[in-house]
């Protein structure tokens, strides 16, 4: 993918925030990014437009397609104040994108020993608070199936899980000794697919709207069928109350029909629409 400063800029502004139209990027990569959840699709009265619903995962994610955007203020620099053959021909090698993925798997973190196996050995999950373990070998990872999975979206919500613990024990059933938190690795569908094989159960913690509710849906749940269900607090009604009015209204025209059949995601989705406002899974950082 060739760099440009209008690329440059547009990701800039994506990661402030902002939203940017559609046709800003080039259209695969737009897709790639929505489909994987990194940025989510909105309109403008009739205009489609770009935003990222997690900078920080979008941020992590963008030197996949090309190295150069680990800095984008350093790629706007060598674009702007250097043109010579040797910057052009830099930013050519550091534009070269694999076809082979070199990072599958994806991200585990536990406040409490959890012992697993991986690759037929016995492997102990208990990272030091603000740290966790990749996991690539993800196909040979087998956790045991009294614990319970919770995946979370949000970066700053799964490196401060300690900081949630009383909010995660009440959804911890009596025959389930633990809990495993897991977060998926921009571009993978591996964690869904280690889902699909695994027997535990599976709750979903992301953000309190109506993209969050539909990345569950059409994501996740394919995945884990009735093992699954989405993470609603007990006092989200009074948290959306004071959410966010202008995220709703970003999202309405795409997912005003969002129905499932699950009567507790449904009444979710319900209480989203009585108060037209939205609330982000951060807020539970305590």
């Amino acid at each position: 993918m060739k760099l440009t400063l209008r690329l440059i800029g547009n990701l800039q502004c994506l990661l402030r925030g902002e939203s940017i139209p559609y046709s800003s990027l080039p259209n695969s990569f737009a897709e790639d990014l929505v489909r994987e959840g990194l940025l989510s699709v909105v309109y403008r009265k009739t205009k489609r437009c770009l935003i990222s619903p997690n900078s920080i995962a979008l941020a992590g994610a963008l030197p996949q397609y090309n190295e150069a955007l680990i800095d984008l203020d350093a790629a706007k620099r060598l674009l702007t104040e250097d043109n010579s053959r040797a910057a052009q021909a830099a930013l050519s090698g550091n534009s070269k994108t694999s076809d082979k993925r070199t990072m599958p798997g994806f991200l585990v973190n536990s406040y409490t020993h959890i012992d697993c196996r991986l690759d037929g050995q016995p492997f102990t999950i208990h990272p030091t608070e603000g740290s966790a373990v990749y996991i690539a070998h993800w196909q040979s990872f087998v956790p045991p199936p009294s614990t319970l999975i919770i995946g979370i979206e949000n970066a700053e919500n799964f490196l401060c899980i300690r900081k949630q613990e009383q909010l995660f024990k009440i959804f911890l059933q009596p025959e389930e000794s633990g809990v495993l938190f897991v977060s998926r690795y921009a571009f993978s569908s591996d964690l869904m697919n280690w889902l699909a094989r695994i027997p535990n159960r599976y709750v979903h913690f992301g953000d309190f709207d109506l993209a969050g509710i539909d990345i569950y849906l059409n994501q996740f749940k394919p995945f884990v069928g009735e093992r699954g269900s989405f993470l609603i607090p007990s006092d989200i009604e009074t948290r959306l109350k004071n959410g966010s009015r202008k995220r709703y209204d970003e999202q309405y025209q795409r997912y005003a029909n969002l129905t499932t059949t699950d009567e507790a995601l449904s009444r979710l989705i319900s209480l989203i629409h009585r108060y037209r406002r939205t609330y982000d899974q951060e807020g539970y950082i305590l």
